[in-house]
C-alpha cells in the first residue's frame, strides 16, 4: 500500500481521484508533500523502491488563462513557461516531472506541451489522461536517482526529515566520510509517523476540537525520540507564530540531543522549547507561586516516613513501599480519603485492605503537615498543586507567567502519571495538539493503567510502530524472550515486534569475571582496544553501570585508558561533554537514567541483581523490564560483564557466554 507523507484525510472530486491513482502505486511507494514553503516546488514527490522518483505538479490553470492560441496575451503564457522552467530545474533536469493540466482538455494540453517545447524529463498531460493512465503510467516516467541526488532533493524539499549529528549506526555501523554529501534521513515509516495530522493549517483548524491528541506506540528502537524531535522542529518551522514544547523524560537524553544537534549544525527554532518534564514542571510551579519549590533529600524523606511507621508495625509495608504509596496518592490526584478507598490500585504490586488504606491516608496527612512546617513538599505533589491552583484562580495574575503552548510533544509518555498529564493538558492552548510517544513495555502501562484512566481518549488516534531501526534481530529477539518469561503482558497493550528484514546480528555476550574490579578492568580494556581502531568513533560507545560496581572506579579507569576529556559521564557532567560539543567521547551513564540513550557498542556491568531473574513477583517484573530496556540500547553489539556466575540454565538461550 502506498505510504502518504503526511497522511491524506478524506477528500472528494479531483483530490479523491488523485489519491486513487497514487494509491495504486502499491507497496514500496511513498508520496511526499512538502510541508515547508519552497519556491517553485512540485506539489508531490513520488518515490518507489523499484522504479525511482517522479515530481508531480497539479496545474489548475485553464487553457484560456494561459493565453493559449492568443497572439497578444503573452503575460499568462510567460508565467506558465517560467513555472515549467522552474520545475524542470530541479536536480539540473535529472528528476523527471509530470505536470497534470487538470482543467485542460487533451488537445489543449498537447498544444501547450508543443508551445512550451516540453520534453526530456518534462511531461504534460491532461487530467483525463492522468486518470486513464493510472499508476502504470507513473511507473514508466519514474527514474532512479543516485544517493547524492536523492540527498539534494530531500534536503531541499524535506529538510525536516534529515537526522542531525547521527552518532550511531541504525542497524549496523558504517563509517562514511562522505556523510555530508549523502545524508542520513528518517526511515519512511519514521517520517510518516513524525508527520501524522500535519495537514495544511486550514485543514487542521477544521479538525481541531478542545485539543487534538495523537499517540504513537512503538517497540524499542523504532525511533520514537527522533520522531518527536523532528516533528517538533517541523511544527516550529512551519508555524512560526505558534509555540512548540518538547518534553523529554531523561535529562541525559536532552543533553545527548543537544550535542547531536550541535554536530548537525541544527539550531533549535526560536519558538520551540525542549526540557525534561521535571525541569519544565518546576519552572511552571515557580511561574504560579513566585518561588522555586523546596523538597527534602532522599535520605531525609525516608527518615520522616520511617518515623511515621506505626509501632508495632501493622501495615506490612516497608519505608519505601509506604513512600511509594504516598506518591501514588499525589500522582493519581486523589484528594480525599473517600476517593482513596474507592480508587483502583490495579498493578500496584501489593494489596491494601480498607482499614490499611485509612491508616495510609492518615500517615499521608501527617507527612504533608510535617513537610509544610519546613516549607517542603513531595516532588510528586508539584503537578497536582499547579492543577489545583488553576481550578481556584486561573483568571488571576498568579497565572500571568504560566507558559502555554500550541503544540506539546511528550517522549516516553508511558512514564507520565495522571497528574503530570493533567498539567500538560493545562498548558495546551485551545485548538492545540498533543503528540505522545510511548513504549507499552515500560512505565505506567506495566501497572495495568490505561490511557483512558489517565484522562486521555486515544481510541482511534493511535499508531503503532513495530519495526526496530536501532538494533539487530538477534539482540531484540533475546530481549523479547527474556521479558516474555518474566512478565505477563496485557493483550490490550502488547506490541509484538516485526523482525522481518532486520539485520541478523549476533546474540548479546555474557562475560563472567571473578570480582567487580575485574569487571571494570575488562570493560576499560575492551573500550581502549576499540579506541585504538580509527574506524570506530568513541561517540558510538555507551557504558551503563548498575549498583554492584563502583561508578567512581569505572570512571577513573576509563579516564586513565583513553583520557578524561574523552569520557562523558552523563550523571556527572549533565549539561555538556567535558571536551565541549563536537569532540569525540564515549558516554557513561547509570542504568537507572539510561532510558532513551543508544550506542553501537554497549557495555553493561554491575547489574548482577537484574540477571538473577526468577518467579513472577512484582520485583522480578521490574528487574526484567529494566534489563529489557538496557539490552535494547545497543545498535550492534552488547556485552554484559558480571562478577556473579549464573547457572547454565539461567538465561542460557539469551546470552552467548564467554569467560
Amino acid at each position: 500500500m502506498t505510504t502518504f507523507i503526511p497522511e491524506w484525510g478524506a477528500g472528494s472530486g479531483r483530490a479523491l481521484q488523485l489519491r486513487r491513482v497514487l494509491q495504486d502505486l502499491g507497496d514500496g511507494a511513498a508520496v511526499r508533500k512538502p510541508l515547508l514553503e519552497v519556491a517553485d516546488s512540485a506539489d508531490f514527490f513520488l518515490e518507489h523502491d523499484e522504479h525511482g522518483w517522479l515530481a508531480l505538479a497539479i496545474c489548475p490553470a485553464r487553457y484560456a488563462d494561459i493565453g493559449g492560441g492568443q497572439l497578444f496575451a503573452p503575460d499568462g503564457r510567460d508565467a506558465f513557461l517560467r513555472y515549467l522552467g522552474a520545475l524542470g530545474d530541479v536536480l539540473a533536469g535529472a528528476l523527471p516531472t509530470l505536470v497534470v493540466m487538470s482543467a485542460c482538455s487533451e488537445s489543449d494540453t498537447a498544444l501547450l506541451a508543443q508551445d512550451a517545447a516540453a520534453g526530456g524529463q518534462m511531461t504534460l498531460c491532461s487530467g483525463e489522461r492522468f486518470a486513464q493512465g493510472g499508476a502504470d503510467a507513473l511507473r514508466v516516467l519514474m527514474r532512479k536517482l543516485s544517493a547524492r541526488q536523492a540527498t539534494v532533493l530531500r534536503r531541499r524539499y524535506f529538510p525536516e526529515s534529515e537526522i542531525a549529528g547521527l552518532r550511531v549506526g541504525r542497524r549496523t555501523f558504517h563509517r562514511d566520510n562522505s556523510a555530508a554529501l549523502t545524508g542520513v534521513f528518517l526511515d519512511r515509516e519514521q517520517e510518516w509517523a513524525s508527520k501524522l495530522d500535519l495537514a495544511l493549517p486550514d485543514e487542521q483548524a477544521a479538525l481541531a476540537r478542545d485539543f487534538s491528541v495523537r499517540l504513537l506506540n512503538g517497540v524499542a528502537g523504532c525511533g520514537k525520540t527522533l520522531i518527536a524531535l523532528q516533528r517538533a522542529i517541523l511544527l516550529a518551522q512551519s508555524r512560526p507564530d505558534q509555540q512548540v514544547l518538547l518534553l523529554i523524560h531523561n535529562t541525559h537524553v536532552v543533553a545527548d540531543l543537544m550535542e547531536r544537534m550541535h554536530r548537525g549544525h541544527l539550531p533549535i527554532p526560536a519558538n520551540m522549547q525542549m526540557f525534561t518534564f521535571a525541569k519544565w514542571a518546576i519552572r511552571q510551579w515557580k511561574a504560579v507561586f513566585g518561588r522555586y519549590p523546596q523538597m527534602p533529600k532522599g535520605h531525609e524523606l525516608l527518615g520522616m516516613v520511617r518515623a511515621l511507621q506505626p509501632r508495632p508495625p501493622s501495615l506490612g509495608l516497608d519505608d519505601e513501599q509506604l513512600l511509594e504509596e504516598m506518591n501514588f496518592l499525589n500522582e493519581a490526584l486523589i484528594s480525599g480519603e473517600a476517593g482513596y478507598l474507592a480508587a483502583d490500585r490495579a498493578g500496584r504490586g501489593f494489596a491494601l485492605r480498607e482499614i490499611e488504606r485509612s491508616q495510609v491516608w492518615a500517615l499521608f496527612q501527617q507527612l504533608n503537615a510535617q513537610l509544610r512546617a519546613r516549607g517542603w513538599r513531595l516532588w510528586s505533589a508539584i503537578a497536582g498543586e499547579i492543577c489545583d491552583a488553576a481550578q481556584q484562580r486561573r483568571d488571576t495574575r498568579a497565572f500571568a507567567t504560566f507558559a502555554t503552548f500550541d503544540h506539546i510533544l511528550v517522549d516516553e509518555a508511558q512514564f507520565m502519571a495522571p497528574a503530570s498529564l493533567q498539567l500538560i493538558k493545562l498548558a495546551l492552548r485551545p485548538g492545540g495538539s498533543m503528540f505522545l510517544c510511548a513504549d507499552p513495555r515500560q512505565g505506567f502501562l506495566k501497572n495495568r493503567l490505561s490511557w483512558k484512566r489517565v484522562g486521555l481518549a486515544v481510541a482511534g488516534r493511535t499508531k503503532k510502530l513495530r519495526r526496530s531501526y536501532r538494533t539487530t534481530k538477534a539482540l531484540l529477539q533475546a530481549a523479547t524472550r527474556m521479558l516474555a518469561r518474566q512478565v505477563e503482558e496485557d493483550p490490550e497493550d502488547y506490541l509484538a515486534p516485526d523482525f522481518a528484514g532486520m539485520d541478523e546480528g549476533v546474540p548479546p555476550m555474557l562475560v563472567t569475571v571473578d570480582t567487580p574490579q575485574d569487571a571494570v578492568d575488562r570493560v576499560a580494556n575492551e573500550i581502549a582496544g576499540l579506541a585504538r581502531q580509527s574506524n570506530f568513533p568513541l561517540s558510538s560507545i555507551l557504558v551503563m553501570y548498575g549498583g554492584r560496581v563502583s561508578k567512581d572506579l569505572l570512571y577513573a579507569s576509563l579516564c586513565q585508558r583513553i583520557g578524561a576529556a574523552k569520557v562523558w559521564w552523563l550523571n556527572k557532567d549533565r549539561a555538556a561533554p567535558p571536551g565541549g560539543y563536537g569532540a569525540e567521547h564515549i558516554r557513561m551513564a547509570s542504568i537507572d537514567t539510561a532510558t532513551g540513550l543508544e550506542g553501537t557498542f554497549v557495555f553493561l556491568l554491575g547489574v548482577e541483581e537484574l540477571l538473577s531473574l526468577g518467579g513472577h513477583d512484582r520485583g522480578t517484573e521490574v528487574r526484567a523490564r529494566k534489563l529489557y530496556m538496557a539490552m535494547t540500547r545497543s545498535c550492534y553489539r552488547l556485552s554484559v560483564v558480571t562478577a556473579q556466575a549464573l547457572p547454565d540454565e539461567a538465561l542460557g538461550d539469551i546470552f552467548e557466554r564467554r569467560a
